[in-house]
């Protein structure tokens, strides 16, 4: 190993850098797909949602279908949350009340695995509905797969990986999500 001197640039070049940077042109043309990307994943979906009264959506969301998606009132979707509709008709339904912690991912469609003589990338999907009931709770970085139905007032824990439907009133963890017990 070998030693080796740094010296810390002044204020100064720190703040030359900065203006070098912003007025550059890949500085540019990256604000510019990154403002295009949001407008795609972000703006036009939710334009496209139909949304409840009192809703909140972090700017950082991401909708795929958009017209797919259906949000009740007074619910939160928290930074990082990713929908991703069907690709045809399967649509992600959450009801009122509904708060999601960041990061959760809830998908309604899946890559097709049927043949093994063409890759999966190139296979069709599969798409099944999914439908979270009023007054559930949805921990940080929980993913929600296709065909699931989360029933009323259940809370699903952080990470928990949920591939089957949740009766209402209850808590599940782990991966895949398992019943911790009831709320009642």
């Amino acid at each position: 190993m070998r030693k080796v001197e740094y010296k810390k640039p002044t204020k100064l070049n720190y703040l030359f850098l900065i203006i070098k940077t912003v007025f550059s042109l890949s500085y540019l043309k990256f604000r510019a797909k990154n403002f295009a990307y949001w407008i795609i994943n972000h703006v036009y979906p939710i334009k496209q949602a139909k949304i409840g009264k009192n809703v909140s959506i972090h700017p950082t969301a991401i909708f795929r279908q958009g017209s797919n998606i259906e949000i009740g009132s007074h619910s939160l979707i928290n930074h990082n949350c990713t929908f991703q509709a069907g690709k045809l008709s399967a649509k992600i339904r959450l009801g009122n009340y509904v708060h999601l912690g960041p990061n959760v991912s809830i998908v309604a469609f899946n890559h097709a695995f049927d043949r093994t003589d063409i890759p999966t990338k190139l296979q069709d999907y599969y798409d099944a509905d999914v439908i979270i009931e009023d007054d559930v709770w949805i921990g940080a970085g929980a993913i929600i797969l296709p065909g699931v139905t989360i029933g009323k007032g259940c809370i699903i824990a952080a990470g928990a990986v949920v591939n089957k439907s949740v009766p209402e009133f209850s808590i599940v963890a782990g991966v895949p999500a398992r019943l911790i017990k009831k709320r009642v």
